[in-house]
């Protein structure tokens, strides 16, 4: 988009430099990313060599349990006590589906198509549409982060220096990411529903928030989690937004002669940013916790009405459901949010769970449980109150940690922490040891596959092989975690004090194109800093915090 009109309170015309990024670079990595993922599809045999990998798929994600789920809901099973509810058949009663009831109704065109006539067109390109949205929510996001960051310095973003392009790209063209894609995981719409949840955050739309936040806690029960940085992200951008829509309103009388009415209109604008975030606040705490009850009832109807599972079908069936009394109906949960906290299926996967509760003593097993699942929450508070000015990177440490120690976890997890890591791109050039991770998470997957291998086929190793591999999975991302963390404090260290080594301007080095039409007025930093005594830049400068 090109601007040809005036600056708002400015008498100059605005440059002919975008005020946007082009579009069609997105569009062209988006239709490369489907186009590759189509033709690994359809000239491979990818999928059958994937589907049952223990590195991309768990008893909870894989494509085959997920087929199992949609037959047995079209073939019900009948009640295995007489006595209970009249025609109340549960699915779940087998005990070895444990896939959301919510995705059934989503891919039930495409699962019966597949299960008709073997036509796996219809699946295969839901999965490729969820990549795709996937890497446009992270465009999305990134974006948004870089407007809110760089629209108060110099009101003129440098869009050829954006990095959304390159956030979505990174995801998008990640081993992990397509692997997880070709494999069919339910992972991957999980990834859509949690990305949906932090957009809609940045987006400062909390109804929005609430469904996309309760649909991804129905499909997967971690992002229960992050609640509390999520109200924070939509709290802070709506402050954000409310002044960026104010101070542009100002500007636009800027040329009025009522000195007095925008001097006026100036100093409300604090109360005014005061009182969006508290009324977003207000709307999360609300609205959340209503979208996760309704969610889990929608559950239970597509549980309860298990012979059809269409949207029309539950809609037809949704009288019959309304008769069932309100505590009938929820045998399903134990089996789908029920094995994720007490790890019930103890197939080998990525995850530091299954070889520690299959070799530990029964009587410890409760203990244990608990240990490991208090473990995983205990860092939920500590992330939100540590990194309440900045809850984006809050929730990617968070992604970080739920992909090392949740019970169940795969590439995609790992694929997902990368492509939000890859948002905060300031704290790269701190980071410690990124060729260490590179290499540990490189070693992983050459060896991963070998080991299990040598362990379940060739039966010339055991169990401690493929369980040594799953902790290096777990150093590799304990490690850029802890490393993301240090790179993150250091850099608010550095831009909170004088930097030790005095570096060069990025304008020295790198000479921006403008047009002579822009006022550009910036201050010169390493001018000024010269002629400061050297006694007062050795001291930590004094930082005014505006709370917006």
């Amino acid at each position: 988009m090109k601007a040809t009109s005036q600056i708002d309170g400015s008498a100059k015309k605005l440059t002919n430099r975008a005020l946007l990024p082009p579009r069609w670079p997105l569009y062209l990595t988006l239709i490369g990313a489907a186009v590759l993922r189509i033709g690994i599809v359809l000239y491979t045999n990818a999928f059958e060599l994937l589907q049952d990998r223990p590195e991309l798929s768990t008893p909870l994600t894989s494509f085959k349990a997920l087929m199992e789920t949609h037959y047995l809901f079209r073939h019900p099973p009948k009640p295995a006590s007489p006595s209970s509810f009249p025609s109340l058949s549960d699915p779940y009663s087998a005990g070895t589906i444990h896939h959301s009831p919510l995705l059934l109704p989503v891919l039930d065109f495409a699962l019966k198509r597949l299960h008709a006539s073997g036509d796996p067109l219809p699946v295969t390109f839901i999965w490729i549409a969820a990549d795709v949205c996937a890497g446009w929510l992270l465009y999305r996001i990134c974006l948004a982060r870089e407007v809110a960051r760089w629209s108060r310095q110099i009101h003129l973003y440098a869009w050829d220096q954006s990095r959304a392009l390159k956030v979505a790209a990174i995801f998008l063209f990640n081993p992990y990411t397509i692997a997880t894609c070709i494999s069919r995981s339910s992972v991957s719409l999980e990834i859509v529903a949690l990305l949906a949840a932090i957009h809609s955050a940045v987006s400062a739309s909390a109804i929005l928030l609430a469904v996309c936040w309760a649909i991804s806690s129905c499909l997967s029960l971690y992002p229960v989690l992050f609640l509390p940085m999520l109200v924070q992200l939509c709290r802070s951008r709506a402050g954000e937004l409310i002044y960026e829509r104010e101070v542009a309103r100002i500007g636009k009388d800027a040329n009025s002669t009522d000195t007095i009415k925008a001097t006026r209109q100036r100093g409300f604008l604090a109360d005014r940013v005061r009182s969006a975030k508290r009324f977003a606040v207000f709307k999360c705490i609300l609205l959340m916790p209503v979208a996760l009850a309704g969610g889990l009832w929608l559950s239970r109807a597509i549980v309860l009405n298990p012979s059809s599972t269409s949207a029309s079908a539950l809609l037809l069936g949704l009288p019959t459901i309304l008769q069932i009394p309100l505590h009938h109906g929820w045998a399903w949960t134990e089996q789908v949010y029920g094995s994720v906290v007490l790890c019930t299926d103890l197939t080998p996967n990525l995850g530091l769970w299954w070889y520690f509760f299959m070799e530990i003593f029964d009587h410890f097993r409760d203990f244990f449980l608990l240990t490991f699942n208090v473990h995983l929450a205990c860092y939920v508070l500590p992330f939100a109150v540590k990194y309440r000015q900045d809850p984006l990177f809050a929730i990617t440490l968070m992604t970080g940690v739920i992909a090392v120690f949740k019970s169940y976890p795969t590439m995609g997890d790992h694929a997902l922490f990368m492509g939000l890591l890859s948002v905060h791109s300031q704290i790269f050039e701190y980071m410690r040891y990124p060729l260490v991770t590179t290499l540990t998470y490189a070693y992983c997957t050459c060896l991963s596959p070998a080991f299990h291998h040598l362990w379940l086929n060739a039966g010339s190793a055991n169990a401690n092989f493929f369980f040594a591999i799953t902790l290096v999975w777990a150093l590799g991302g304990g490690m850029l975690v802890l490393d993301a963390m240090w790179a993150w404090g250091r850099e608010r260290w550095e831009s909170e004090r004088s930097p030790i080594r005095p570096r060069r301007s990025r304008h020295e080095d790198q000479p921006v194109e403008a047009d002579v039409s822009i006022d550009t007025v910036a201050s010169n930093a390493s001018g000024s800093a010269s002629s400061v005594p050297k006694e007062e830049t050795d001291k930590p400068r004094r930082r005014i915090v505006v709370q917006v």
